[in-house]
């Protein structure tokens, strides 16, 4: 089947397409380019079943696409690059115990969180535009030393059951988005599932091969492989479905609220041992899990300003978080997970 025939059948009159206003090419002869990153957000219809059918199927298109273009590139990346290599990392080890406060860099410039609507790598490109796969491998970047040339540490909010969710059905949510643009697929290791409770998948090595599915997921098929953007990706999942107080706005159980707070601190720690300095992070549990997003929202705040995570540890920190309101609830100060994750969190100097 040609490439563009996905595309195609996305477009199909009847179909639910990611963001009718997308530019409408083909998936090939797409090059990456290093400041060229997009924050529409995509909208889905539930009005009836069988749309949701059709962009399942050409999403599965997709995975299948990106599984044919990782297999026809691997050889070509750097040797030390590893996309199959992971680790387990659980907030009981005595590697996540809390941060040491000698391995802090100290980093003398403030760091202000911005709360973003967009696709979380999309948000990694532009926080770092410059990070390749050959620059991921041999630390090499023209006026930074080479403890200094780490990638940007992606928050993937996971399924604790399946690697990868449900990508390979064609499934929406930000996991699969990830799995759709990249190579982190083949990192999330069968054996490490179930994923224990208040563990991570550190997945360090992690290639960009396409576009956001709000322009059509197109390759970067004319950019060579070593050039093609790298990032790392943190594996975390929320509690599912918890019991929520009367109004549904906050955890009712203090235990649950609690469980938050240390994936929180396993998520920060597990980037600062590594070495990440930026980070994209994301609304923990607020799609299908159904967790309280402003709660949500004020754990990771109240997390960044304990004494452990003080002093200088992060360059940059963005939530990518799409709108998931439309219309005058939507926006900055609306009630969606952007709105109330903006609300709490954009601006604040951790």
């Amino acid at each position: 089947m040609e490439q563009t025939s996905i595309l195609d059948f996305l477009r199909r009159p009847d179909s639910v397409r990611p963001d009718s206003s997308r530019p409408q090419h083909s998936h090939r002869d797409q090059p990456y380019r290093r400041n060229n990153t997009h924050t529409r957000k995509h909208h889905s219809s539930n009005q009836n079943r069988a749309p949701d059918r059709r962009r399942n199927m050409g999403l599965k298109l997709v995975a299948d696409e990106t599984k044919k273009e990782l297999a026809r590139i691997l050889h070509e990346l750097p040797q030390n690059f590893d996309v199959k290599w992971s680790c387990l990392e659980s907030l009981d080890h005595p590697d996540s115990a809390p941060l040491p406060a000698d391995w802090c860099p100290a980093l003398t410039a403030p760091c202000t969180i911005q709360v973003l609507d967009m696709d979380s790598f999309d948000a990694a490109i532009q926080l770092d535009p410059t990070h390749t796969a050959h620059q991921h491998v041999t630390k090499e970047r023209s006026g930074l030393s080479p403890e200094k040339v780490t990638p940007v540490a992606v928050l993937n909010l996971a399924s604790e059951r399946s690697p990868g969710g449900g990508w390979h059905k064609g499934a929406l949510a930000q996991e699969e988005c990830l799995c759709y643009r990249s190579s982190l697929h083949l990192s999330l290791d069968p054996k490490l599932y179930p994923i224990p409770p208040l563990s991570a998948i550190y997945s360090p090595n992690v290639v960009i091969i396409r576009e956001s599915i709000s322009i059509g997921h197109k390759l970067y098929h004319n950019t060579p492989p070593p050039d093609l953007p790298a990032v790392s990706v943190i594996s975390v999942a929320a509690l599912r479905q918890p019991e929520l107080s009367d109004n549904g706005k906050e955890f009712r159980n203090p235990g649950v609220r609690s469980h938050t707070k240390k994936n929180i601190r396993l998520i920060l720690r597990v980037a600062a041992r590594h070495g990440h300095r930026k980070l994209v992070l994301g609304a923990l549990g607020c799609g299908v899990f159904a967790n309280p997003p402003r709660d949500v929202a004020t754990c990771f705040l109240e997390v960044f300003r304990e004494p452990e995570f003080q002093g200088g540890w992060w360059e940059k920190i963005v939530f990518a978080v799409m709108d998931n309101v439309n219309g005058p609830d939507g926006g900055k100060g609306g009630k969606g997970n952007f709105g109330q994750f903006y609300q709490v969190l954009h601006g604040q100097i951790v």
